[in-house]
């Protein structure tokens, strides 16, 4: 599994998710171009030049073309891989895009990457790691494959725009359930929720 050097922050994995079910009605959207950020330096002599780091989103996964189980468990690691990179840098493009409107646990990640953007807040530290831990067989009625997966992510802080610590993660894994369907062509979240006991 690939690793996003962006990080997760507010809310726990266990806690931020809900199971949906249900996947009517939404149309992936056209992601818009992922931001850059440039690098400074200090133009006089001295020894402390600043600078920026790039975010760089997580790769899209070729096995996301598959249509079957082996898509299904690509786009649900991509999709939770996108989860720092959106609260780091605030462009949800992607997010929205595989998210759909009845999945809660996707409108609440989003709206915690739009408040994070909106307050000029710094979201850092961690990393994300995901690891498929079982695949079951797609529902016939609704199309849905659930896969169970493993995620990990590092300690994460966010600051305000004046350094000062709003919030703090220590490392943490979970288990989640997420649901995968494919809507107009494209994979998407039905729903993310705890594994059941």
């Amino acid at each position: 599994m690939t690793r996003n050097r962006a990080i997760l922050a507010a809310t726990s994995i266990a806690a931020a998710a809900l199971l949906v079910a249900g996947c009517e009605g939404d149309t992936p959207a056209t992601p818009s171009a992922e931001p850059t950020a440039s690098a400074s330096a200090d133009a006089s002599p001295s020894p402390s030049p600043s600078s920026t780091a790039v975010v760089v989103a997580p790769e899209r996964p070729d096995a996301m073309d598959d249509d079957g189980p082996a898509g299904a468990e690509a786009a649900a690691v991509y999709f939770l891989e996108l989860d720092p990179y959106i609260m780091q840098t605030g462009d949800t493009a992607e997010w929205e895009t595989m998210s759909l409107k009845s999945c809660e646990y996707c409108a609440n990640r989003l709206d915690q990457a739009n408040e994070i953007a909106d307050r000029d807040d710094a979201f850092s530290g961690g990393e994300t790691n995901v690891v498929v831990l079982h695949t079951y067989e797609q529902d016939a009625s609704t199309g849905i494959w659930p896969i169970d997966v493993r995620v990990r992510e590092g300690a994460s802080t966010i600051k305000d725009s004046n350094g000062e610590v709003l919030f703090t993660s220590l490392d943490k894994s979970g288990e989640l359930r997420m649901e995968m369907a494919k809507r107009d062509g494209a994979w998407v979240v039905v729903g993310v929720a705890d594994v059941p006991e």
